[in-house]
C-alpha cells in the first residue's frame, strides 16, 4: 500500500479548508439572505399598521384592503406557525375570540335558521377576520413607532378634510368621504385621542410636537362635524388618561389636556364653529320631548327610537325581533298606534348600540356585544395594572386600546357603531392591531397567564 507524501498530505489539508470555508460562506450567505428576509417582512407589515389608520380616514375603500393583505399574509403563514402561536396566546385570546367570532357563529345560524337576507353576514364576517389582525402583529412584528406615526397623521388628515369641505365646499357639517357627519366626527376624534399615547414614544425626537397636532386637528374635525354625541366619549377617557397616562407620559399628558379644553373653550365662544348652538340645541330639544311630546327634532328623534326600541326588546326578550326587522317592526308599531307618527319612523336604527342589540338581536346579540367591548378591554389593562407592564414599551398600545374602546362605548351612546359598516371594521381592526402590539408584554409579565386568561 503506497504511503501518502507530505505533498498529497498538503493538497488534502487545502481541500478540508477550501470545503470548510465554502460551507461557511453558504452559513453567512443563507444568515444574510434570512435577515434580509425578514427585514424585508418587518419592513410590509410596518407599511400596513401605518397606512390602516390613514386609510380609514382619507379612503372608503383602504380599510378593506389592508384587511385582505393582512388576512392572506396570515392564511400563508403555514400551519405551524399558527398553531405555534395558538398555543402560546390561545388562552389569553379565547374571550377575544369568543366575542368576534361568537358574532359571526350566531349570525351565520341566525341567517338560515330565520332566512334571513346574505347582507346580515357581511358585518359579523368583517369582525371575525379582525382576528387576523392580531396574528399579523404578533409573528410579523411591525414597528410600533411606524403605527403612531400612521395615527398622528391620521389625526392631521382628519382636519384637512373638514376645512376643505367648509371653506371650499360651504358644509354646514363636514362628513369627510364618509358621507355621514357622525362617523366622520367620531372616528377622527378617536384618531385625535389616540395620538396621545404617542408622547412618550416621541420625546426627544423631531416628532415630539406631532401627538400635541394630531389631537389638535381630530378635535377640530370632531368639531366642525357638529357630532355632539361623540364629545360624551372624552368624560369616558378622562379617567384613564388622568389615571394611567400621567404615569405613562409624565407632565406632558395633562398639557395635552389643557390644550384640548383650550381649544374646546374657543370653539364654544366662537359662534361660527356651532359647538355652543348645538349644545344649547340638544338641552332645548330634550325638553320638548319631555314636555310636550315633540319628537321632530333630533333629539326627539333619537329618544322616539330608544322607546321603540326597549318595546321591542320587552316583546321579543332573548332574540329581538330579527337583525334586518327593526324598520318594518317600526312601522307596525306606528300602525298600532304604539308610536306617534314622526320622523322618527323613517330610521332602519336605534342610534344606540346596545339598545340596537337588544332590539334586533335580543340578549343574545347583547352578550356578544359586550363581549368585544370588555375582552379587550381585560387584555389592555392586564397590562397597565401590572407594574412591569406599565414601564413596557408596550403600554401606550394598551392606553390607546383602552382609549379605543371608551371612546366606542360612548360613541355608542347616540348612535349605532356596529351597524354602520366603517365604523365597525375600525373597531376590530385597530383592537386587534393593539391587542397583537400588547400580547408578547403580556406573556413576559410575572402575572401567570391563566389568571389573564380566566
Amino acid at each position: 500500500m503506497k504511503n501518502d507524501t507530505p505533498h498529497d498530505l498538503g493538497k488534502s489539508e487545502n481541500l478540508e479548508k477550501l470545503i470548510e470555508n465554502e460551507h461557511i460562506a453558504t452559513a453567512l450567505s443563507s444568515t444574510a439572505c434570512g435577515r434580509r428576509e425578514l427585514c424585508c417582512k418587518h419592513d410590509v407589515a410596518s407599511a400596513a399598521v401605518f397606512l390602516l389608520p390613514i386609510l380609514a380616514i382619507v379612503t372608503s375603500f383602504g380599510m378593506s384592503l389592508i384587511q385582505l393583505v393582512m388576512l392572506f399574509t396570515v392564511a400563508f403563514l403555514g400551519r405551524h406557525t399558527l398553531l405555534a402561536f395558538y398555543r402560546e396566546h390561545g388562552g389569553i385570546l379565547r374571550w377575544i375570540v369568543l366575542g368576534f367570532a361568537g358574532y359571526f357563529v350566531v349570525s351565520l345560524i341566525k341567517k338560515f335558521v330565520f332566512d334571513m337576507s346574505v347582507s346580515v353576514l357581511d358585518g359579523p364576517s368583517r369582525l371575525l377576520f379582525a382576528l387576523s389582525c392580531i396574528v399579523f402583529v404578533v409573528v410579523l412584528k411591525p414597528r410600533l413607532r411606524w403605527f403612531w406615526v400612521g395615527v398622528c397623521i391620521a389625526g392631521v388628515s382628519s382636519a384637512i378634510f373638514a376645512v376643505l369641505q367648509r371653506v371650499i365646499l360651504d358644509m354646514g357639517r363636514v362628513e369627510g368621504y364618509m358621507h355621514h357627519a357622525i362617523s366622520f366626527g367620531d372616528l377622527s376624534l378617536a384618531m385625535g385621542l389616540l395620538s396621545l399615547c404617542a408622547l412618550s414614544e416621541f420625546r426627544k425626537t423631531n416628532l415630539v410636537m406631532l401627538p400635541f397636532a394630531s389631537l389638535a386637528c381630530g378635535l377640530l374635525a370632531s368639531i366642525l362635524s357638529g357630532s355632539r354625541g361623540g364629545w360624551i366619549a372624552l368624560f369616558f377617557v378622562l379617567l384613564p388618561l388622568l389615571y394611567y397616562g400621567r404615569g405613562i407620559h409624565g407632565k406632558s399628558i395633562m398639557l395635552a389636556i389643557s390644550a384640548a379644553l383650550v381649544l374646546f373653550a374657543v370653539a364654544y365662544a366662537i359662534p361660527a364653529t356651532g359647538v355652543a348652538h348645538r349644545i344649547e340645541q340638544a338641552f332645548s330639544e330634550v325638553s320638548l320631548y319631555f314636555n310636550q311630546g315633540n319628537a321632530t327634532t333630533s333629539v326627539g328623534i333619537r329618544l322616539e327610537l330608544w322607546k321603540a326600541s326597549w318595546i321591542m326588546f320587552s316583546s321579543h326578550p332573548i332574540l329581538g325581533v330579527g337583525r334586518d326587522q327593526f324598520f318594518p317592526t317600526l312601522q307596525m308599531l306606528a300602525q298600532q298606534g304604539v308610536l306617534p307618527v314622526s320622523p322618527a319612523l323613517e330610521f332602519s336604527s336605534s342610534h344606540n348600540d346596545i339598545l340596537h342589540f337588544l332590539a334586533t338581536g335580543g340578549l343574545l346579540d347583547l352578550s356578544f356585544l359586550l363581549f368585544m367591548y370588555v375582552a379587550p378591554l381585560r387584555i389592555f389593562l392586564a397590562v397597565l395594572n401590572h407594574p412591569e407592564g406599565r414601564s413596557s414599551s408596550a403600554a401606550p398600545a394598551a392606553l390607546a386600546g383602552v382609549f379605543l374602546v371608551m371612546c366606542f362605548i360612548g360613541f355608542g351612546l347616540t348612535d349605532v357603531m356596529f351597524w354602520l359598516m366603517i365604523p365597525k371594521v375600525f373597531y376590530g381592526m385597530m383592537v386587534c392591531v393593539l391587542i397583537g402590539f400588547c400580547l408578547p408584554t403580556l406573556q413576559t409579565l410575572k402575572t401567570p397567564t391563566s389568571k389573564i386568561s380566566k
